[in-house]
């Protein structure tokens, strides 16, 4: 992980447990490698580790396209990607599959985020990164995530996606210790 000063117009994660989480409604997480924005957790620090991973047939992404047309792509993709696809529909069966990911290492799969609140896009070297919004980066500040991994591979049948998220344990904030347990 590498440690960056976020740029100015970027939201934060909240320090405490007591900073609202409505106002924070995009989490950018790009750039080469995994980034973190937030402090260096220590060997005492508790963190979270979430993973999510998903697979698809590219066969079935492609079925759909062809069933329910620019109407999918429309409600499962943002521009970005399907720009960054260049007109090759099976590219985006390795987004279809880190989104699905990603939902899942949020803890809610999709429905309880939309499609639109989690972009893949590519990095200029080539190398996947992760965009959350609106509810997706609630749910991510509210586990305490402060950076993403992103791994997506593929053969000409199916494509699979690995999502990893880290970061400082919040629930040791949110919940107060037991006797004799150290604060």
């Amino acid at each position: 992980m590498t440690q960056v000063t976020p740029p100015s117009d970027a939201p934060m994660r909240p320090d405490s447990a007591s900073d609202t989480l409505d106002t924070l409604d995009t989490l950018d997480i790009t750039g080469v490698g995994a980034i973190q924005y937030g402090p260096i957790p220590t060997s005492a620090t508790p963190i979270t580790l979430v993973v999510g991973v998903d697979v698809i047939a590219r066969a079935r992404l492609l079925r759909t396209h062809r069933r329910y047309g620019e109407r999918f792509l429309t409600r499962v993709f943002t521009p970005t990607e399907v720009a960054q696809a260049r007109g090759a529909i099976e590219r985006l069966a390795g987004r279809f599959a880190a989104k699905e990911a990603c939902a899942k290492a949020l803890g809610t799969g999709i429905g309880a985020v939309a499609w639109h609140e989690i972009e893949i896009v590519r990095l200029p070297g080539g190398k996947p990164a992760l965009r959350l919004y609106g509810r997706a980066a609630q749910r991510a500040r509210l586990l305490g995530l402060t950076t993403f991994d992103i791994s997506i591979s593929d053969t000409s049948d199916q494509a699979f996606a690995i999502v990893v998220g880290a970061g400082i344990d919040l629930s040791r904030s949110l919940v107060p210790a037991r006797s004799g347990e150290p604060e």
